[in-house]
């Protein structure tokens, strides 16, 4: 059933992009080219390094957490894609409520453009959604969102960018790239403390 939800959310994406590209007369200077998703990794088997074919041991899922701030008072976490695949490098992501949070996101693609946004639980599939009609001009998100807590602007191949925010209360939320097509398989959660 889920392998059936996520074919059919996957189609939809699909018509969603060729519908979004055809609505335009004229050539986005800074589209870029998206390669087809890899198989569905759920966030559990994510790694910080591309890994050779499955075996029977599991890796550990890495994490990134910071329970100091730096000296100016924010957290500084980092984060960054797993190559070309449509995957972050970390599937997990912490912070203590109410201190500042930096995120610096390196998008290391050579191809694809992404952002990083933090949302409320289980919230990343709708924002993304209701990120489409936002359109490119708003960074593929929805426009003063509730949902939205922090977020980076469209980050192109090798660039680097950031998003700055106030950890909320204590629980988990996720992080999404709302570029159209990529929230099937570019999320994580973020703890607070």
């Amino acid at each position: 059933m889920r392998r059936s939800i996520v074919i059919l959310f996957a189609i939809f994406s699909a018509v969603m992009l060729l519908a979004i590209a055809c609505s335009s007369d004229e050539a986005d200077p800074n589209a870029t080219a998206t390669t087809a998703p890899p198989n569905t990794v759920p966030a559990v088997d994510r790694t910080a390094e591309p890994t050779p074919a499955p075996t029977s041991t599991a890796a550990p899922v890495p994490t990134i957490g910071a329970t100091e701030p730096s000296s100016g008072g924010a957290v500084n976490l980092a984060i960054d894609v797993n190559g070309d695949a449509l995957q972050f490098n970390l599937a997990t992501m912490s912070a203590a409520a109410g201190l500042d949070v930096v995120v610096t996101f390196n998008n290391s693609s050579a191809f694809n453009t992404h952002n990083w946004a933090i949302v409320e639980a289980g919230t990343k599939d709708a924002v993304a959604t209701d990120g489409l009609t936002a359109g490119q001009g708003n960074d593929w998100l929805p426009v003063d969102d509730s949902r939205v807590i922090g977020a980076t602007a469209l980050i192109g191949p090798g660039a680097s960018g950031t998003a700055t925010f106030t950890a909320p209360s204590a629980g988990t939320y996720q992080f999404v790239c709302t570029f159209p097509g990529h929230n099937p398989t570019m999320f994580g959660d973020f703890i607070v403390n």
